[in-house]
């Protein structure tokens, strides 16, 4: 396999395929780091130049868009506290908190090297452990998907911040609005109000562009003063010494295992890796206060987790032959387009496809790595626009990303609908965090736990019977004491 894998990276490292590489990067990056422009868009775009590639360069293109597409969402979470893409939610809790205090250099240069480590660690796993994996993998039925889930929904507390009430009421109208549309089992319709565009649910796109920047730019209009952040951009490098690394190293390592291991599990999804990394960063820190404030600690954790999920939805792709995501749906058509069927027999019938994959990935990280690094002092220079042309500018963006990610016109006013909520939200200081965790987690919890309840027959014995199932909940249960515990002893005096 390592010849292989070498014979693959002198292929692609050839002039010419290193431009069709650097393009499908520069592609990522830039459907990442636009609002409601997805990186299942961008896959999907450039799904049929592959015809005209041969099976290493074409796959090799769409795995370089997949890593481009995550890593640069977190360019618009930092400086415009709007998510790119789902993978980024989390990184707007300290990262735009840290771009606002002048550092935004930092922030993402912080970010940018997150994802490089979290892309290599989690390479370095698919290539050693891919099989091992996806044996465990495997075993998740409906039941292991509901105890994972309610362990993720038991982050509530450290994502709450000051009021573990507000956090749950916040969390329970995420879960609220996740029931809207057709029930996922007997398709009945719920919360519609006979409004035919609510039918299919509340597509996550309008819901985190309304959530989050709506009440940015309404708080940016309703500034009287032209106020403009004073910007460090003199720091050397990305802004990251080996100093930071070493003290984030468990954290990086943490988060990478959990993006990993999130990733792999087919329908879950970068946005609840880096929701739960985040979540269980700031439980295991020793400042969790800081969580929130623009802390860097806070943007190693998700943009580690996001972008090792990349290479855990690979995993059950080539292993198993099954999707881990939406975008490897769509590069589940880039294989069959070049006579490979991904599955366990791949190893055997095809290893050059794999080997094609693995460097494929290593070589878009470096590539993404150096690409930021040339451009980090550019991105930071919108926080000095003036509001009159950024306002607008932002505006007309976000309108026409949630526009293009359906082609709906009423997920245009869903967007203004989640807007208000999150104005209100923001008014009386209820956190966002939880509500999207909700939404997120919602799907997730209700399908399965219906599915393992029908299965039961109605038996909730097997929860805690099943060896994973009972660990994921008695994880969820010493979160919930630990949460506790930490509450009580940081409240005395």
């Amino acid at each position: 396999m390592w010849s292989l894998f070498f014979d693959s990276l002198t292929l692609l490292v050839q002039p010419g395929n290193m431009a069709v590489m650097f393009g499908g990067v520069l592609l990522g990056l830039v459907f990442g780091s636009l609002p409601g422009l997805s990186t299942t868009m961008a896959v999907a775009l450039m799904l049929p130049l592959t015809f005209v590639f041969s099976s290493t360069l074409g796959i090799s293109m769409l795995v370089a868009i997949y890593v481009g597409g995550i890593s640069g969402s977190c360019v618009s979470a930092i400086l415009l506290r709007i998510p790119g893409t789902a993978a980024s939610i989390a990184t707007t809790f300290d990262g735009f908190p840290l771009a606002q205090k002048g550092q935004p250099v930092r922030a993402l240069g912080t970010a940018i090297v997150a994802s490089f480590f979290g892309g290599i660690i989690g390479l370095a796993i698919l290539i050693t452990a891919a099989p091992y994996i996806a044996r465990i993998a495997i075993k998740f039925g409906p039941v292991e998907y509901s105890a994972l889930a309610l362990m993720a929904l038991t982050l509530v507390g450290t994502l709450s911040g000051g009021s573990m009430l507000k956090g749950l009421l916040a969390a329970t109208f995420g879960l609220a609005l996740s029931l809207v549309g057709i029930a996922p089992i007997d398709a009945h319709p719920r919360y519609t109000f006979e409004i035919q565009g609510l039918i299919g649910g509340l597509a996550i796109v309008p819901f985190l562009i309304g959530l989050y920047a709506v009440p940015q730019l309404v708080l940016q209009v309703g500034r009287r003063s032209e106020s403009r952040v004073a910007l460090d951009l003199k720091v050397r490098g990305f802004g990251v010494t080996l100093a930071d690394i070493r003290r984030n190293i468990t954290n990086i390592l943490r988060s990478a295992l959990i993006g990993m291991g999130i990733g792999s599990l087919p329908g879950i999804g970068s946005a609840a890796a880096n929701l739960v990394s985040y979540g269980v960063a700031r439980q295991f820190s020793k400042n969790p206060e800081a969580f929130g404030t623009g802390t860097t600690e806070g943007i190693w954790a998700p943009e580690t987790s996001n972008n090792a999920s990349v290479a855990g939805a690979l995993l059950p792709l080539i292993t198993l032959g099954i999707p881990g995501g939406g975008v490897t749906a769509v590069m589940l058509g880039g294989f069959t387009i070049h006579n490979i069927q991904p599955g366990p027999l791949l190893f055997r019938t095809n290893p050059e496809a794999i080997a094609a994959v693995y460097a494929a990935f290593l070589l878009a990280a470096v590539l993404v790595l150096l690409t930021q690094l040339f451009s980090i002092r550019l991105f930071p220079r919108v926080l000095q626009t003036p509001r009159r042309f950024l306002i607008p500018a932002v505006f007309m963006i976000t309108v026409t990303g949630v526009y293009i990610s359906d082609y709906r016109v009423f997920d245009i006013f869903v967007m203004f609908a989640v807007g208000c909520v999150g104005i209100t939200f923001e008014r009386y200081r209820f956190p966002l965090a939880p509500v999207v965790l909700g939404f997120v987690i919602g799907p997730i919890l209700e399908v399965n736990l219906r599915r393992a309840l029908m299965l039961s027959k109605g038996d909730w014995l097997p929860f805690l019977t099943k060896p994973l199932s009972a660990t994921f909940l008695l994880v969820a249960l010493s979160i919930v004491v630990f949460g506790i515990l930490r509450r009580r002893a940081s409240s005395r005096p």
